[in-house]
């Protein structure tokens, strides 16, 4: 996914997202985005996407958005109930389609090593 710039970064978790989470995975594309800025010398935009769960939303996500645009990373969600307009819906139906078309795995185990292989495939970069 990187036509004009896009990106897919993952990170695995395991057990449910909870907003510690969102907040963790955004501090650390906020870093990101800033070291880039840095070497680069310009100013460079990172746009997150967003979907509406409870957990994307919280009062502690909005605390911490003037911090992450102080580092050049803007978030912005999507309408309710649109997700033929959430990239992701459209990557994991490639994932499980097209890229892991086995249904069942013996181990979760052997059900991450063949999700991280698809992933890789799409040029999505682990964090």
């Amino acid at each position: 996914m990187d036509a004009q710039g896009e990106h897919l970064a993952v990170r695995q978790l395991t057990a449910s997202c909870t907003q510690d989470d969102v907040i963790a995975y955004l501090d650390t594309l906020a870093e990101q985005s800033d070291d880039a800025q840095r070497r680069s010398g310009t100013a460079r935009l990172t746009v997150v996407m967003l979907d509406n769960a409870s957990f994307h939303r919280g009062q502690a996500i909005r605390a911490r958005e003037p911090i992450w645009a102080a580092k050049g990373m803007l978030l912005r969600y999507l309408p309710a109930y649109c997700p033929m307009l959430n990239r992701i819906e459209t990557t994991w139906r490639r994932l499980k389609g097209f890229l892991m078309p086995r249904r069942c795995y013996d181990t979760v185990s052997e059900l991450q090593a063949a999700l991280l292989i698809a992933l890789q495939a799409l040029g999505a970069t682990l964090i």
